[in-house]
């Protein structure tokens, strides 16, 4: 079969060719129209060319852009997510407070006690509202109307407000803490103070130990129960400022809060004297040996130092009354 098939094509093809030759020389397009062919061709052709080009270059485009793209996310999100350590924890709020964490993305968020906060994060307070954080053992307290960033561990800024620092009881080896204001940095020295900041200056009030303000050049020292003025000038003023009253109440609605339960009552004691700046004195011997001998149980959670003090004393043999800048307790019985 298939050499039959082989000789009939073999015929059709000399067939087909005499024919051709019968038909003679074809007869040529004139030159405009080879030129207008040529040109109509050449214009395709090139269009073709120049779409390839595109396709190249828009491919190079797309792969520089994804690796611009992805140098970004690996140079941006580290800012976009939260930075920096772990520096200070919320020890305690009083009405509304927020915070704005690390990251060029982050957002203002109100805060709860317990939460950590990190290197970065600002924290700003109303109307009626007050917080407490520790920094490695270091208690700071900010008023209403305030504002601080936490820069580092040993270093926050206060830009608005008031500011309390305290670096734990005498005697114990103080956590270093710099509180940066736009008037000079303050440091403490095993202290209670306060620093408050506004368009009239900075003011130090010095409530336990010492604190130093670096400012301009000058060092300026501040020691228990003396007030420090720097007015915007440069000029200082100097005066006296109680260690009790009610220029520190705002204080104790966010002292940290005491956990009386198997506590002697005379180390609560000993922390209410310190909270409220008043030295502790017992009237009588006897009176001081109950406050040592008596276990407290319970809980003082969400009172101030002074509703405290009230509390626990109406379940002991003790009472206590006030004089300037000390607490008196004596025994109920007048022992």
């Amino acid at each position: 079969m298939s050499e039959r098939q082989d000789g009939n094509s073999g015929g059709d093809d000399s067939r087909l060719a005499g024919l051709i030759r019968q038909g003679g020389a074809r007869p040529q397009p004139d030159a405009r129209l080879r030129e207008a062919v040529r040109g109509v061709v050449e214009v395709e052709w090139r269009a073709v060319v120049d779409g390839r080009r595109r396709r190249r270059r828009q491919q190079w485009s797309l792969a520089a852009a994804a690796a611009v793209a992805g140098l970004a996310v690996l140079l941006v999100v580290p800012r976009l997510l939260p930075s920096g350590p772990v520096v200070a924890t919320v020890a305690r709020i009083d009405g509304p407070v927020d915070a704005t964490g690390a990251g060029w993305l982050a957002t203002r968020a109100g805060i709860h006690g317990g939460q950590p906060l990190r290197a970065g994060s600002r924290l700003r307070t109303g109307a009626a509202g007050r917080l407490a954080l520790d920094l490695d053992g270091i208690n700071l307290r900010l008023d209403q109307h305030s504002e601080l960033a936490i820069v580092a561990a040993d270093r926050v800024e206060l830009r608005r407000g008031a500011l309390y620092l305290d670096s734990g009881p005498l005697g114990a080896v103080p956590s270093r803490l710099t509180v940066a204001t736009r008037f000079g940095d303050v440091e403490h020295l095993g202290t209670q103070y306060e620093t408050r900041l506004s368009d009239q200056g900075l003011r130090l009030r010095v409530r336990e130990g010492e604190v130093r303000l670096l400012a301009r050049g000058q060092v300026l020292q501040g020691v228990a129960g003396e007030q420090v003025a720097l007015a915007p000038d440069g000029t200082v003023q100097r005066g006296h400022v109680s260690r009790s009253g009610p220029e520190w109440d705002w204080v104790h609605t966010v002292a940290p809060q005491y956990d009386i339960q198997d506590q002697p009552l005379i180390e609560f004691l000993r922390w209410v004297s310190r909270e409220t700046g008043r030295d502790l004195v017992f009237d009588t011997p006897a009176a001081e040996q109950a406050a040592r001998e008596v276990v407290l149980h319970g809980s003082v959670q969400g009172l101030s130092p002074e509703q405290a003090l009230a509390a626990v004393l109406v379940t002991t043999s003790l009472q206590y009354s006030e004089a300037p800048g000390q607490l008196h307790l004596r025994s109920k019985t007048g022992d």
